[in-house]
């Protein structure tokens, strides 16, 4: 991978003294160059539709939000990759609880600002976003063709599960999907944690990674963030770091203190338990996918938290940051 950082260097007019290896690229690697470049080079199949979409969205932002300036999007011996410039600050999460109320408060106002700017956005209909992409006249359209995608393909490569476990999870989703109808398309980041938020001086510094970013009802912000709150440890980049739920437990009441219309749709909890089901199985899908050669279809897998995390949420008594 380093020749390849080195071309993508020479092809852009970088110096590139000193290439570091940078934690947290579950996605894409990701390097810092001569300490003030970011480059990102995507390792998935979808890379170039995702940067390129992120690259478009981060060029609107500038100047209305704390985002990084791109410098650089193309493709390097069939890598896509984008070049970012570096932007200072801790990552939210690893400092977050030895903040002051007082800072913290700060901070959540903050997001709840960013928050706004971004859910401002109108577009006629949902959907990824991506160029080509398929075009949804109903959130309720767009969630159940992703989730029976989802469902299809898991049963298309045979990969096993607990017995019966798929067909409860078809059951919940069709039996409340019916509560998905209401809502407008705005540009959502999809991925709004701790961990994508730098802060420095006690204010947000930079709001990261918005390939993920797509066209849905402000609400579906919030699944990420409930994620990150209940299972703050998937975050984690140093082995030596320990963080538990409670750490975190005062971040979703200080986002609707600052941002309650984010909080008023009707059946909340009940559309976020939906959004959990189908993006968990999303993301069990991935793993597998991504580790059949090691990890046979046929073969149970050793992460079967997800299912874990997916029951969770099939039951009104299951774990939730707040109940709307």
């Amino acid at each position: 991978m380093e020749n390849i950082v080195k071309a993508i260097c020479r092809k852009e007019g970088i110096t590139c003294q000193t290439i570091q290896v940078l934690p947290g690229g579950q996605v894409n690697a990701v390097f810092l160059v001569d300490g003030k470049y970011i480059l990102r080079i995507g390792a998935r199949e979808d890379a170039g539709q995702r940067l390129e979409r992120e690259t478009l969205i981060l060029q609107n932002l500038a100047g209305q939000l704390p985002v990084a300036k791109v410098l650089a999007f193309g493709q390097e011996q069939g890598f896509f990759y984008q070049v970012q410039q570096y932007m200072p600050g801790q990552q939210l999460y690893t400092i977050w609880k030895t903040l002051t109320a007082a800072v913290q408060d700060t901070i959540a106002a903050e997001l709840a600002a960013s928050l706004k700017i971004l859910h401002s956005a109108n577009f006629s209909d949902f959907g990824d976003g991506w160029q080509d992409s398929k075009r949804y006249a109903t959130w309720s359209d767009y969630l159940t063709d992703m989730f029976q995608n989802t469902i299809e393909e898991i049963r298309d490569l045979n990969i096993r599960m607990v017995p019966g476990f798929i067909e409860m999870a078809v059951n919940y989703f069709e039996e409340h999907k019916k509560v998905l109808q209401e809502g407008v398309p705005t540009l959502v980041h999809s991925d709004m944690t701790l961990v994508n938020i730098l802060a420095e001086n006690g204010k947000v510094s930079a709001i990261l990674d918005f390939e993920f970013a797509r066209q849905a009802p402000a609400d579906y912000e919030l699944l990420a963030i409930e994620a990150f709150c209940l299972y703050p440890k998937d975050w984690a980049e140093e082995e030596n770091e320990v963080f538990c739920t409670a750490d975190f437990a005062n971040i979703i009441p200080l986002i609707r203190k600052h941002y309650p219309g984010l909080f008023e749709i009707r059946n909340l909890r009940e559309r976020l338990n939906v959004y959990h089901v189908y993006t968990t199985l999303s993301s069990y899908l991935e793993w597998r996918k991504a580790n059949l050669s090691t990890i046979p279809p046929e073969r149970m897998a050793a992460k079967e938290f997800y299912m874990g995390r997916i029951t969770n949420f099939l039951w009104d008594n299951g774990a939730r940051m707040f109940y709307a």
